[in-house]
């Protein structure tokens, strides 16, 4: 009997280690499948980010030469009313003359403001399709779980 004790215990110990080391397996396929898709969605974000960061900065170089062109126009418009100013034979002049300005600086303003508009846009919009084909690539691409 006392053997038949000791072939019990000596049976459970094995199934005991036998079922701790599959559960460590299994444990360590979940650990590796957790950490690939981190890794899958790490690197997602990374391109994503570069994407949003380049857009940024075309924006910005689109906006910067709006703002450059605009200055070149109101400086034009600038002149051109001091020389009409300068040109002036009748005082009566005056008020069609600043009304002519005020117009092509309206002009000017609201094209700018415009263009602005529609390259904060275009800009919101590509970083938005970006975000979005990326989260749909990590899914599509990302292992099942065990």
């Amino acid at each position: 009997m006392v053997r038949s004790a000791a072939d019990f215990a000596e049976r459970n110990t094995e199934r005991a280690v036998h079922a701790a080391d599959h559960g460590m397996s299994w444990l360590r396929e979940i650990a590796e499948q957790n950490l690939n898709q981190s890794k899958a969605a790490t690197e997602s974000w990374l391109i994503v980010t570069r994407k949003i960061v380049e857009a940024f900065d075309q924006q910005a170089s689109t906006i910067r030469e709006q703002s450059m062109v605009a200055a070149e126009e109101t400086l034009s418009n600038t002149f051109d009313f001091l020389h009409k100013l300068s040109r002036m034979k009748d005082p009566h002049e005056l008020a069609q003359v600043q009304s002519e300005f005020v117009s092509r600086q309206a002009q000017v303003l609201g094209d700018q403001t415009k263009q602005f508009g529609q390259t904060i846009m275009k800009g919101a919009s590509d970083v938005t399709k970006t975000t979005l084909d990326r989260t749909k690539d990590t899914v599509r691409n990302r292992p099942e779980a065990a």
